[in-house]
């Protein structure tokens, strides 16, 4: 009976070190859209007035303020993003990820009504591909990895880890706004977001044990999980701006996410065999289960953006900022709690509903940007900007998988010009960001695997690093 029950509890023991992830949260910025309060070339170009001529502002009180119908079409053309893990997987195992792609940005449009008292609507499809990130790595050599008394000298050892998370967000905005008097303008937006995930991680870690038979027996640990959903909602934002001759406010209020419906899919499979992980005797367990149509839950918090802009000789200084509030612990998807062991005797305590959740908390997060506009000739305008984009990551629950992948804050720059004519505006720009973690936490380490780690090897902090690079344009065409 104490031995049914110490192998009862190394069990539970097992199941938890296999399945907590503390998968540390591009994907856990807020500003790293490029149509954001501090984005499209140049900060406060979207929270205070820049005079600008159409674009759908991040802030819908600035519309009235361009004073014409405008469509612009904008996009990135080419963007190339590098995410690097040093020794993510191990000594030498770096976790790498380059992606290059040409992605669409924007679609929007503005009409005026009215002459007297004219009332601006906007429009708008934007579509934001927050994270593409793949990575792949092995081990394959001779190491010590099984105990001596049973498997004497090092064993043919194998691992596998692989990591696969796509995100994409796109939405559909409409907006209004008009002048309170020649000072003040008043708008207002609804925005209805759609966002889907995929999220993929495998490992293996296999060795060969050593006993001077023709078989040799296999001891090994896998395990996969494997999450899909999508997520409606809707944000409402109110935007406030104020004009005196060179001097440009703007204010800007968004609230949290409203949940709308989610859909997602669970995969999850882990098997351990022979691993003298607790006892003398070699452990095996099998853990599997594949859920469909779970609850999905996605949040944003609220948020205040303010922007300022002053008028100079040949161009204008911009300032922008944005106060995001934290986001308590909360589950983006709960599989059910249906038994996952098998085979299932209805005794088991361990359930898939705690350990197999994806949940996320997040911190207070605050970011600024600066810029310059320079009017080279009255056709031609440069603009030069930079911004902070903090990592708003928490974790406070040991159990689960987080969303994300990034702990880095980022930090961005924008340079680009605008061509002027009378019926259009082209604007074209390079857009640079850098992102650096000094302790991103592994999930393997082949350096060192052991029956006492379950083959998964004394996991650590590594550094990681991204770097991304984009040539944006913009096509804004006066009606």
């Amino acid at each position: 009976m104490l031995k049914n029950k110490a192998w009862r509890s190394g069990l539970l023991c097992l199941i938890f070190f296999l399945l907590s992830r503390v998968a540390p949260a591009q994907d856990a910025n807020y500003w790293s859209k490029n149509f954001g309060a501090g984005g499209f070339l140049s900060p406060g170009a979207v929270v205070a007035n820049n005079k600008d001529s159409g674009v759908l502002f991040y802030n819908p009180a600035l519309q009235p303020l361009s004073g014409k119908n405008a469509i612009s079409v904008s996009g990135m053309i080419y963007q190339v993003e590098s995410i690097n893990i040093k020794n993510g997987a191990g000594t030498g195992k770096n976790l790498h990820s380059l992606i290059s792609a040409s992605v669409p940005q924007m679609l929007t449009g503005t009409v005026k009504l009215g002459r007297k008292k004219p009332v601006y609507i906007a429009y708008a499809l934007t579509h934001n591909a927050v994270i593409n990130y793949n990575v792949t790595q092995q081990q394959d050599a001779r190491m010590n990895v099984l105990n001596d008394s049973y498997s004497p000298g090092p064993e043919y050892y194998l691992g596998q880890y692989d990591l696969q998370n796509i995100t994409r967000e796109a939405s559909a905005l409409i907006s209004t706004g008009f002048r309170l008097d020649r000072h003040w303008a008043i708008g207002f937006m609804a925005e209805g977001q759609s966002r889907s995930q995929h999220y993929s991680e495998n490992f293996l870690s296999r060795a060969l044990v050593n006993n001077n038979q023709p078989t040799l027996p296999i001891t090994s640990n896998e395990g996969k999980y494997q999450v899909d959903y999508t997520h409606f909602g809707l944000k409402l934002r109110a935007g406030l701006s104020y004009e005196a001759g060179k001097h440009h406010l703007g204010l800007l209020v968004s609230s949290p996410l409203i949940h709308a419906w989610g859909r997602g899919r669970l995969l999850s499979d882990n098997a351990v065999s022979n691993v003298h992980f607790i006892f003398d005797q070699p452990m095996n367990l099998l853990a599997s289960t594949r859920q469909t149509k779970l609850d999905t839950r996605y949040k944003t918090p609220f948020s205040i953006a303010a922007g300022y802009a002053y008028d100079y000789s040949k161009g204008q200084v911009y300032v922008a900022a944005e106060y995001f509030l934290k986001v308590k612990e909360y589950t983006i998807l709960a599989p059910t709690s249906d038994l996952f062991v098998r085979p299932d005797t209805g005794n088991s305590i361990i359930r898939a509903s705690e350990l197999l959740k994806m949940s996320e908390s997040r911190k207070a997060i605050f970011n600024a940007a600066v810029g310059v506009s320079y009017q080279i000739n009255p056709r031609l305008t440069g603009y030069c900007s930079l911004r902070t984009d903090f990592n708003y990551a928490e974790r406070t629950d040991a159990d689960g998988t987080a969303p994300n992948t990034a702990t880095w804050d980022n930090y961005y720059c924008q340079l680009g010009v605008n061509i002027k004519r009378s019926k259009y505006n082209l604007r074209t720009g390079l857009f640079l960001g850098y992102g650096r973690s000094g302790s991103y936490e592994q999930f393997i380490n082949f350096d060192n695997p052991q029956e006492n780690n379950l083959l998964t090897g004394e996991r650590g902090t590594v550094p990681a690093s991204r770097m991304t690079a984009a040539v944006m344009v913009a096509f804004i065409h006066n009606l």
